[in-house]
């Protein structure tokens, strides 16, 4: 049974809706992406997107016409290969899943939007990324920029409502608790699996197939994002994503992984000695754990992240000190906590 029913999204679209009043909202979902020759890599939905529909197909774009109270998905026109090949919308499911009764097709965006403009509505959008997205690396998903085109067509001036969602999505509902709880009870007993036999494997991809097996078996969607298994040096690669050296003997073994329940993740991380770590090591380890242990008294309710952020510094700059490490007057390079959800 899909705990997510369609009232959970209705009342998503709700709440962002009384913040937007004589406002039409158009969220786009995420288009999918080439693999190689004629496949794709596997679809992944905006997070925006299935918060407010539930629906996991690429292409579409939600409508939300606050001043109508009128909710609307346009659809893409599919050509008949992708009729054959990939199956056609199934309209009364994605009905079902979402709880819109509406579904139109996008021919109609342009008139849609310059009615809009003609009724002195706001238009709202969510602010696409750039093309090529620094300091990350890589290109972003083009839907919510094309989207973004026709919509600078008829007005200059969008409401980018980025951050009345990241609001919204901030604070986490029961039934989102309740996914986050089961990815992170899954992710747990899947690491503790590993520790078991830790020293059975031979290579950082023997532990990351350990997990994936654990993960399934235990009724996750996978990894809820690329796991981080890192042997020896490799730990001081903050995303290393290669999972696929030797592990190295008398070493830390760090994992930083996190099963995926109903699109939402967990996030844990661990060091592991494999075998006898020498005594330098042992005294870093320690730092760390006694950095932990204070991040635990202070995180309760009512802590900004930011000052929490700025405490921990301070902190471990403190441990780093007492190590002589040349890394102590550094400007630290990673967050020490972040959010938990779909993201």
């Amino acid at each position: 049974m899909n705990r997510f029913v369609p009232e959970f999204f209705e009342n998503n679209r709700k709440k962002l809706s009384k913040e937007l009043p004589n406002s039409l909202i158009l969220i786009s979902a995420n288009s999918i992406l080439q693999k190689s020759a004629d496949t794709p890599f596997p679809f992944r939905q905006d997070s925006n997107f299935w918060y407010l529909t539930g629906i996991s197909e690429p292409d579409l774009i939600l409508v939300i016409d606050t001043s109508l109270n009128r909710t609307i998905i346009l659809m893409p026109t599919l050509n008949d290969y992708q009729k054959e090949w990939d199956g056609d919308f199934d309209i009364e499911n994605l009905s079902k899943l979402s709880g819109i009764k509406d579904f139109e097709s996008q021919a109609s965006l342009t008139s849609l939007l310059k009615k809009t403009v003609v009724n002195k509505q706001n238009i709202a959008y969510l602010k696409p990324l750039d093309e090529y997205v620094q300091p990350y690396g890589f290109y972003s998903n083009p839907a919510r920029r094309k989207l973004s085109e026709k919509i600078l067509r008829v007005t200059k001036q969008p409401i980018d409502i980025r951050l009345e969602i990241a609001r919204l999505r901030q604070i986490k509902q029961p039934v989102e608790l309740e996914a986050i709880r089961q990815a992170i009870d899954v992710t747990g007993k899947s690491m503790e699996e590993v520790k078991l036999k830790l020293s059975s494997f031979h290579n950082e991809s023997d532990i990351n197939n350990q997990l994936t097996a654990g993960f399934y078996s235990r009724g996750a969607e996978g990894h809820g994002y690329e796991p981080i298994i890192a042997s020896g040096a490799n730990a001081a690669i903050i995303h290393y994503k290669k999972n696929n050296n030797i592990i190295v003997k008398n070493s830390f073994l760090l994992l930083d992984v996190g099963a995926q329940v109903d699109g939402y993740s967990a996030d844990i991380s661990r060091t592991w000695a494999v075998g006898k770590v020498s005594v330098r090591e042992k005294q870093v380890h320690d730092a760390v754990m006694a950095l932990q242990n204070d991040a635990f008294v202070m995180l309760k309710p009512g802590v900004m992240l930011r000052d929490f952020q700025e405490q921990m510094e301070k902190k471990a700059k403190q441990e780093l000190k007492k190590l002589m490490s040349k890394y102590s007057n550094e400007k630290y390079p990673h967050g020490f906590s972040h959010f938990l959800g779909l993201d």
